[in-house]
């Protein structure tokens, strides 16, 4: 049994997550459109090619053009709900060679620990759940040796009402 003394500690730490689940690298649901702009400057309005997730779960309010990772550059798209950062997806900008999906799951691996799921069929989608944070990386071929590729991170709002 604890001593009394880390029960504060504890209960701090199992606070922390519902707060704030992590997205991408410095970004973390539930911040404001200004709060994004902020951590990344780079960021811009996506002008009339926004985008909008599937069953009403988000709208694209803002854009990196591109950003390189492993060598490869991504652009970055950052997905809005009642104005809180709900989802950031990198999407590859060009073709990426079929033997490059192993490296993106291996670096994948290094942060989120194995991965919670693996569906393949026409395409290979690698799940990971850190807390309530999905991460999904997506391989889809489009010829001979080369693919494109898609890393997703998405959230729900933490609402008082969850805490319960």
């Amino acid at each position: 049994m604890l001593p009394v003394k880390y029960l504060p500690f504890l209960a701090l730490l199992a606070a922390l997550p519902l707060r704030a689940q992590m997205l991408w690298p410095g970004t973390a649901a539930g911040m404001t459109l200004d709060q994004v702009q902020h951590e990344c400057p780079e960021a811009h309005a996506p002008g009339d090619s926004a985008v909008e997730l599937p069953n009403g779960r988000g709208v694209e309010l803002l854009r990196i053009d591109e950003t390189v990772i492993a060598g490869h550059p991504f652009h970055v798209q950052f997905f809005f709900k009642g104005q809180q950062l709900v989802a950031v997806v990198l999407t590859e900008t060009g073709e990426i060679p079929n033997k490059d999906l192993d490296k993106f799951r291996d670096l994948l691996r290094g942060k989120y620990g194995l991965e919670y799921s693996t569906r393949s069929s026409e395409y290979i989608q690698v799940t990971w759940k850190a807390v309530q944070t999905v991460i999904q990386l997506t391989w889809a071929p489009q010829g001979r040796d080369i693919a494109t590729l898609s890393i997703s991170y998405e959230a729900p709002i933490i609402t008082e009402t969850n805490r319960l």
